[in-house]
């Protein structure tokens, strides 16, 4: 018996960047290399990203706005 219910996925269309991107952030005063984990809606319709951090031992930043989140080109 399963107690717990699945979460619908909503899917976001119109974001920048797509889920497992490599990107940078800044988190704690310095810029961070990350990865999109997750792309969802906040309560105002506005594109938010979760990001994982880390390698061996990785962390998740939830609710990272879109205007945050940058990509270093060479």
């Amino acid at each position: 018996m399963c107690l717990f219910k699945k979460k619908k996925k909503i899917v976001v269309t119109g974001n920048k960047y797509e889920i497992g991107q490599s990107v940078r952030f800044k988190y704690r005063g310095e810029v961070c290399p990350a990865v999109i984990y997750e792309v969802k809606l906040d309560n105002d319709n506005k594109i938010i990203y979760d990001v994982q951090l880390g390698g061996e031992c990785p962390i998740i930043v939830n609710d990272i706005p879109e205007e945050k989140i940058f990509v270093i080109k060479k």
